[in-house]
Formats: C-alpha cells, structure tokens, sequence
C-alpha cells in the first residue's frame, strides 16, 4: 500500500499551456454567471488556461531537466482571440475555441516538442489534432446556442509549464515555470523596438 501513494507521490502530473490574463479569466466567468450555454461541471476561473501539450506522470526527480531542456522559441509577442463556444462530445467538455492566433500557438506547441526530444524526453501522440481551447465545463452538454459570437482577445507572450494538483478544495493548475516567447536582442531592448 506503501508503496504505491509513495510511487504516487514522486510523480507529477504536468502539462504545457498558456496562463490566461486575469482579465480575461474574470470575463470568462462571467460569461459562464451570465450566458451558461451548458449545463455541467464548471471549471474554476483560476484553472483556465491553453493546453499546448499535455505529459501526463512525469517523475519528479525529471521535471529540472525537463524544463531545462526548454529553450525561448523567437515568436514575437501575439495576439489570440475567441470568437465563438465549441462542444466535444466524446469528451463532454464546453468551451470557447481560439480562432485567432491558432497557427503561433501550434508553433510553439511543435518548439516545445522539438525541446523536449533533442533533450531524450518522448511522450504519447496527441490522437487528434490541434484545436486550441479554454475548457469552461466538464462533464456537460450542450444547451443553449454554441454558434453565438464572442469577441475576447488577449496578448500572448509566454508560456508555462503546469501542474495539476489535487487538494481539498478540488483539482489545482499551479505555474511551475514560465518562459517568454521572444527574447529581445540587444539592440531591440536598446532602441525599444517591438516589432
């Protein structure tokens, strides 16, 4: 018995997403107060986020080398926007989808795998492709109109690793590090260039 919360203990449970502005996570659940157009779980305002890549148990004695194997992608600073809620099924999850920005979140998606497999870390295929989105319900369904328009944007300039960490209250998505996705150069920070 011992044995097996100790192997639970030494693993984390992690995964690659963007932190989510504040701002935007309080419009968000007003949104869910406001204009529930599911009928479900709801997901507490602090664990919205974008999963980029999810890695499932990972040993902790692994996760310095794995963020050390991160390295700060040169993707200038982006903007993404929602413009509309989208259900899945098999899943039985309602959220809002990103439908500006998809491409430069992809590529930083793909930046992190490339890190992680020069630095010898291999983990499972996603089984479908890649639809960036905020989950706002779990175990759902749909109710009222998903094709309503939204219009959310928000700046992208980093990305983190998380983990998913149970405690009393429920399940808990904390930061454990965060990288920007765009270093400047010196002459940039020099002259303040942005773009």
């Amino acid at each position: 018995m011992s044995s097996i919360a100790n192997s639970v203990k030494n693993k984390a449970r992690l995964f690659f997403a963007i932190e989510l502005p504040q701002e935007l996570k309080n419009q968000l659940e007003l949104l869910q107060q406001t204009n529930p157009v599911f009928v479900g779980r709801t997901v507490k305002p602090h664990n919205f986020h974008i999963t980029l890549q999810f890695l499932g148990s990972v040993d902790r004695q692994n996760i310095h080398d794995l963020a050390d194997s991160i390295e700060i992608p040169g993707i200038k600073p982006f903007s993404a926007a929602i413009s509309h809620h989208a259900y899945y099924p098999k899943t039985e999850i309602g959220c809002v989808e990103i439908s500006e920005g998809k491409q430069k979140l992809k590529e930083i998606k793909s930046h992190i795998n490339r890190c992680l497999a020069n630095a010898g870390f291999h983990f499972a295929k996603d089984k479908h492709d890649f639809r960036p989105h905020i989950t706002l319900y779990r175990e759902c369904q749909a109710l009222g109109d998903i094709e309503q328009l939204l219009t959310f944007d928000f700046p992208i300039e980093s990305f983190c690793l998380m983990e998913s960490v149970q405690n009393e209250k429920g399940v808990y998505y904390e930061v454990i590090e965060e990288w920007p996705v765009y270093e400047p150069s010196i002459k940039e920070q020099f002259f303040g260039i942005k773009d």
